[in-house]
């Protein structure tokens, strides 16, 4: 795999403080059960060149939360409290003009399922040197040579060929890369993956993480990897924010969690990791269902699955310092 070549990381307005503080976050949604929210209060800070790996079963927030970082969420979806600090500037203040020139340029996206994400009815090319002509002012034939060198710098075999194709003729591991390539060609601050490596086979899938680790070598890249798989999460992520129902649970290094779960909820997501040696006949799993965001239990909403759930449990646990730099909602860890 070709080595991704270094540039200089345009200067921030706050390089002084973190690249990303997202504070007390909510995103709502008004249907005719009621207002659920779908993220509630969140809050976590990600530094330049660091990777947040975000966990959790579907439905917890994961990708709504990168959306309202986007100023993407639709109706009946609505932010409804919270601050989104990125280099300086509070996103959710922004008008759609001048987060048009956020997206794209200093925050990327790379969305789970690359077909769909895709224009069907645009080649690979046009589509990445749009990028070029949009946030970086190139000439269509500028646009159409830097979308063949970026091609090039993520792997992409014979890139001026890719280029000319459209999404469908291309393989998962190639549209996966032309995302990449694509998300990249505005030299982001922050590149958001979600569930970037979901149907890849574990070959493709390897080159996959190996590719944004470079990347973020070269261009001290920040980058937000959502997932489900916490084998992947393991490999690329130096935090990790657990998330259940809406809201984060555990947060701390990625070595603490994977060897020190302190929450309930992490240590049965942990159990149900296979492992080789262990000799079981079947594999652990969480009791009971995910939560309806729509009703849900009072306080902690893990009490109906937890094991270690008590009668302090009713009131909705704070998500504190257990110790330094690991956080945990959970009143039943010893502090």
């Amino acid at each position: 795999m070709p080595t991704v070549a270094s540039e200089p990381r345009p200067a921030s307005s706050a390089d002084s403080g973190p690249l990303l503080a997202v504070e007390s976050l909510t995103v709502t949604f008004a249907t005719r059960r009621g207002v659920v929210r779908a993220v509630d209060g969140i809050s976590y800070v990600l530094e330049a060149g660091r990777t947040l790996g975000v966990v959790g079963e579907s439905g917890c927030g994961k990708t709504v939360t990168a959306l309202a970082l986007l100023g993407l969420v639709d109706p009946p979806g609505k932010i409804s409290g919270g601050r989104v600090m990125f280099e300086g500037r509070d996103l959710l203040a922004l008008d759609e003009t001048a987060m048009e020139g956020v997206r794209g340029a200093r925050i990327a996206m790379i969305f789970q399922e690359p077909m769909t994400a895709l224009n069907p009815v645009y080649t690979i090319g046009d589509q990445i040197g749009e990028v070029f002509t949009t946030h970086r002012g190139h000439s269509r034939g500028q646009a159409r040579d830097g979308a063949v060198d970026m091609l090039e710098r993520v792997g992409m075999p014979a890139p001026a060929r890719r280029a000319r194709d459209y999404p469908h003729q291309l393989s998962g591991g190639m549209r996966q890369r032309a995302m990449i390539a694509m998300a990249l060609a505005g030299r982001p601050a922050l590149l958001i993956a979600d569930e970037p490596t979901t149907a890849l086979d574990v070959t493709v899938q390897a080159q996959i993480l190996e590719l944004m680790l470079d990347i973020q070598d070269s261009f001290g890249t920040a980058i937000q990897f959502i997932s489900h798989d916490l084998g992947v999460i393991s490999e690329i992520a130096d935090e990790v924010a657990v998330m259940y129902a809406g809201r984060i649970v555990e947060h701390a290094p990625a070595d603490v969690i994977f060897d020190n779960p302190l929450h309930p909820y992490t240590q049965g997501l942990l159990a149900t990791v296979p492992r080789i040696g262990a000799g079981l006949d079947r594999l652990p799993a969480i009791s009971g269902n995910v939560p309806d965001l729509a009703r849900l239990p009072a306080g902690c909403a893990f009490r109906d699955r937890c094991p270690k759930a008590g009668p302090d449990c009713a009131v909705a646990p704070p998500l504190d310092i257990a110790e330094p730099g690991h956080r945990v909602a959970c009143f039943r860890v010893a502090r």
